[in-house]
């Protein structure tokens, strides 16, 4: 055979092997249940992965904020009344009673912002009590109702300022309007009482101990300061001598009076006046040092 013919006849068997060889069947339809949805596909009224619903908005980086209502100028003139400190040995507690009269109050609950002293305080807390007709203050058995508090880094924008300067860290009191008429049935006058409890300092060269208790203004009219009381309680050794004066850029230098509890026989005094008399000025702080009475030796 011819090498002609032979490529022919390999050819032909080439061909016909393909032919013989049997076809893959075409595959299936996926079959779809009535009413299913096929894969990949999105239902009716269903929204894609990353799509909005109809009606919803994005939030908006350009959104403003959320404004806060001008502050209604206080209807009554706060005052301090008067102010505690007692010496526990490791920490001093400090009791402010600020007075609220009615004066041209609305009905409305009130906010107000007090600032931390110095130290600053390990709790504290505040209260609302009455105070009755031709009294000056609370007395420190009178049980009051308790006020929630919230502390902040400064004063809010709703907040009244009350104790201490308005970007100092402290607290916001807040007085609801039911608590206020109930305190003010008993004699048109309440009093906020702060309590705060903090560490004592180490005594100074003096062995004095020391604190100090912020005032403050209302209405741009520093706070009316009535009187200081000063005592001590076990596990802490009876007071044997107390100074107080303000503090603060130009404060007045003269000593204020302060009431001892129990009183001492001996007691230095100086030419201290009465708190009331003194000069007071809205950046005025009180500063009170206290000297403990030694042990006698067996």
């Amino acid at each position: 055979m011819r090498a002609g013919a032979r490529r022919a006849l390999a050819v032909t068997i080439l061909l016909g092997s393909f032919a013989a060889s049997p076809r893959p069947a075409p595959a299936a339809p996926p079959v779809t249940k009535p009413g299913a949805t096929k894969p990949g596909a999105t239902k009716p009224g269903a929204s894609k992965p990353g799509a909005s619903k109809p009606g919803a908005s994005k939030p908006s980086l350009d959104a403003p904020a959320k404004r806060v209502a001008p502050l209604v100028p206080l209807a009554t003139l706060p005052s301090v009344a008067r102010v505690k400190v007692t010496s526990h040995g490791k920490a001093i507690s400090i009791v402010e009673e600020v007075n609220l009269p009615r004066g041209d109050w609305k009905g409305e609950a009130l906010r107000f912002h007090v600032a931390f002293g110095a130290p600053g305080p390990r709790a504290i807390d505040a209260q609302l009590v009455g105070v009755g007709d031709g009294e000056l203050e609370p007395d420190d058995d009178d049980a009051g109702e308790v006020l929630t508090i919230e502390r902040v880094p400064r004063r809010p924008l709703d907040a009244h300022p009350l104790l201490g300067r308005e970007t100092m860290a402290g607290i916001v009191v807040n007085v609801p309007a039911d608590a206020l008429t109930t305190a003010f049935a008993r004699g048109n006058m309440a009093s906020l009482r702060i309590r705060s409890l903090v560490d004592a300092t180490e005594p100074d060269t003096s062995g004095a101990t020391s604190v100090v208790v912020r005032l403050g203004a209302s209405r741009g009219t520093p706070l009316t300061l009535g009187r200081i009381v000063a005592t001590a309680a076990p596990p802490s050794s009876p007071l044997a001598r107390v100074e107080a004066k303000l503090c603060g850029p130009d404060a007045d230098p003269h000593p204020l009076a302060v009431g001892m509890i129990p009183r001492p026989p001996q007691v230095e005094r100086p030419s201290a006046i009465a708190p009331v008399l003194a000069v007071r000025r809205a950046t005025d702080d009180l500063c009170v040092r206290m000297w403990h009475a030694q042990p006698k030796a067996p």
